[in-house]
């Protein structure tokens, strides 16, 4: 009995000799400061940080040239674009002027036509007038303003009674320099040139083979052969 007692006694004195030692172990640790980090032993280096994070960096290298190169193509497509859509507009406006600018020169043509053609009338006449008037009789006057008629219908000569009359050398008596007529001279070229020019009439029996002539002082003939021959054919204005 008295043993059980003093083994007793000595598991409560090794318990409370167990509790004081670590007690006595967290005074003494408490009293000193908690041991340092060494400086820089987390610190990452340039080829770490590479390692870890180059992939990353070069994804958003790769993403922000995409973008950049997007934009840039997006732009360059819409400034295409708009260049076309101003050229298609620009193309557009000018054929609407130039159509606008038809129309009114067509407007102007209309509403002026009949006085150009009266002062083109008027031109062919004054043009012929002072020819006609060196020969001496109205007959003869006619008649060689016939033959100029047949020369404009002819395709082997001018289209126009002003290049005829201008021919050198070619009509009696008038050397291209002196222009001076009367009125009576005008009258006779007017009766045959007007409803020509504004009808398409001609003399009867003229046409437009018959632009040889052959003057004297008291008459002219118009034939339809240089050479004279028993073939030929003739004629001369009868009023």
């Amino acid at each position: 009995m008295e043993e059980m007692i003093a083994s007793a006694r000595d598991m409560i004195r090794f318990g409370e000799w167990a509790t004081a030692e670590e007690m006595f172990s967290e005074e003494e640790n408490a009293g000193k400061e908690a041991p340092r980090r060494k400086r820089g032993a987390h610190a990452m280096n340039k080829e770490t940080f590479l390692r870890r994070y180059g992939i990353l960096l070069i994804g958003a290298a790769a993403f922000t040239i995409y973008t950049l190169l997007l934009i840039a193509g997006v732009q360059y497509r819409t400034e295409k674009r708009v260049r076309a859509e101003m050229a298609e507009y620009y193309q557009q406006q000018l054929a609407d002027y130039h159509e606008q600018r038809q129309q009114e020169q067509a407007a102007e043509y209309f509403l002026s036509g009949e006085a150009s053609r009266e002062a083109f009338i008027n031109q062919e006449i004054d043009t012929v007038a002072p020819v006609i008037a060196k020969l001496s009789t109205d007959a003869q006057k006619a008649t060689e303003t016939s033959c100029m008629l047949a020369r404009v219908m002819n395709p082997s000569y001018p289209n126009s009674f002003q290049e005829v009359a201008e021919q050198p050398q070619q009509w009696p008596l008038y050397d291209g320099k002196d222009k001076t007529y009367s009125q009576h001279d005008r009258d006779i070229a007017e009766s045959i040139l007007r409803p020509y020019l504004e009808s398409g009439m001609i003399p009867s029996g003229l046409t437009q083979d018959m632009v040889y002539a052959s003057w004297s002082q008291n008459d002219l003939v118009l034939r339809d052969r240089w050479e004279a021959s028993s073939t030929m054919n003739t004629w001369r204005y009868q009023g």
